[in-house]
């Protein structure tokens, strides 16, 4: 029986090197792709993002090892790779990379021996597969570069692989309209209808006959800036004044409002009551939360899987021992009736006011498996 083999040897750099700013900080997103600018922007779309790819990735997992004798050093071997490269951190940034941008890669960065030491994360817009006539992989280009990755230098992922290309398609990308009409609402709308609430608009006509162009022009203008400011007006020029008192449809913004946030849900199928929004009842609720189990989150588990099993288990276990031993992806159970056990108890001992919570919104987040500095932004 042949021995398992040990691999030892200094770990190689990366070949990707940071070397300039990954994101923009401008309002806009300045040179950012539209799905990405959203994911950022819209606190709805990154919540959906998040959590389905918390539920998909962060509730454990475990390998199996089958083959002949060596299977049982083999599992240890690819399990202390997996705490390594901090393979559960890695899963998450790539469904969220995925569902974003439609595909995510990693650099596997490896020993003198071939054997992984880390996952760098690249940047899924300049990362594109390469192909020959046979549609069959090749390499990577990266920023440009063509054959700039071999197919086992990249861990790859794509979403909704419908096409041979490899590509994928983005799950933010059908919501883009919807998105501009809530952040032109929230962002632009609503703050211009709350400031007319409280002081209503008024149209100032000032007689400025007689006098030189450039004087009326600058009469006119601070006429409309002390008007636009709430003060009171001193003229000794003629002055009409007509107060307009607008009446928005507020009622009709907010149904809006909640029609376009109904669009982004559907869109994920993320469950109401995971993002911390009311649900009309318990059965449905978990209705809602079994067929989210059973579909969005099992889906991308299922696929999660056979993409490890194939481009990491398989070239790690025939390194160290040849073709007789394959390594399986086990993920752990995500039950409907755990997340929805958990989120009732939650929510009982916060309506309550009491008991181990005792009022601290930011540990209810936590027991939830969401992160704590969001609570206080609301929901």
């Amino acid at each position: 029986m042949r021995g398992l083999r040990r691999l030892l040897g200094g770990v190689n750099a990366p070949k990707a090197r940071h070397s300039y700013p990954v994101t923009s900080t401008g309002t806009y997103y300045e040179g950012l792709s539209q799905d990405y600018r959203w994911f950022r922007q819209d606190e709805l779309v990154r919540k959906c993002v998040l959590t389905n790819a918390y539920y998909s990735t962060q509730h454990g997992f475990s390998t199996v090892a089958e083959g002949d004798g060596e299977a049982d050093g083999v599992k240890d071997a690819v399990d202390r790779v997996n705490r390594l490269v901090n393979l559960d951190q890695a899963l998450f940034a790539a469904q969220v990379k995925r569902s974003v941008f439609g595909k995510a890669g990693f650099e596997i960065v490896k020993d003198g021996g071939g054997l992984p030491t880390g996952l760098l994360s690249l940047e899924s817009d300049r990362l594109r597969p390469e192909l020959d006539e046979g549609w069959r992989l090749t390499g990577f280009s990266y920023g440009g570069r063509e054959g700039f990755y071999a197919p086992d230098e990249v861990l790859y992922f794509t979403n909704l692989g419908l096409e041979a290309d490899m590509l994928g398609l983005s799950d933010v990308e059908p919501l883009r309209g919807v998105c501009t009409a809530r952040h032109e609402l929230l962002r632009e709308d609503f703050p211009e209808i709350a400031r007319s609430l409280w002081a209503p608009y008024v149209v100032l006509r000032a007689d400025t006959s007689g006098l030189p162009l450039e004087e009326a022009e600058r009469t006119v203008e601070s006429l409309a800036e002390v008007a636009r400011a709430g003060k009171s007006i001193a003229v000794n020029e003629s002055v009409e004044a007509q107060v307009v008192s607008l009446t928005p449809d507020i009622r009709g913004l907010c149904e809006l409002l909640g029609r376009l946030e109904d669009s982004i849900l559907t869109n994920f199928g993320t469950p109401r009551f995971l993002l911390g929004r009311p649900v009309e009842n318990r059965a449905t609720a978990y209705a809602e939360l079994e067929a989210y189990v059973g579909s969005t989150v099992a889906g991308a588990q299922r696929y999660l899987r056979r993409e490890l099993e194939r481009q990491w288990y398989g070239p790690m276990a025939s390194l160290l021992a040849g073709e007789g031993v394959r390594v399986k992806h086990v993920w752990s159970p995500v039950r409907a009736d755990d997340v929805y056990q958990m989120a009732d108890a939650v929510s009982k001992l916060w309506g309550s006011g009491a008991g181990p919570l005792g009022g601290r919104l930011d540990k209810a987040w936590e027991m939830m498996g969401w992160d704590p500095e969001e609570a206080g932004r609301g929901a």
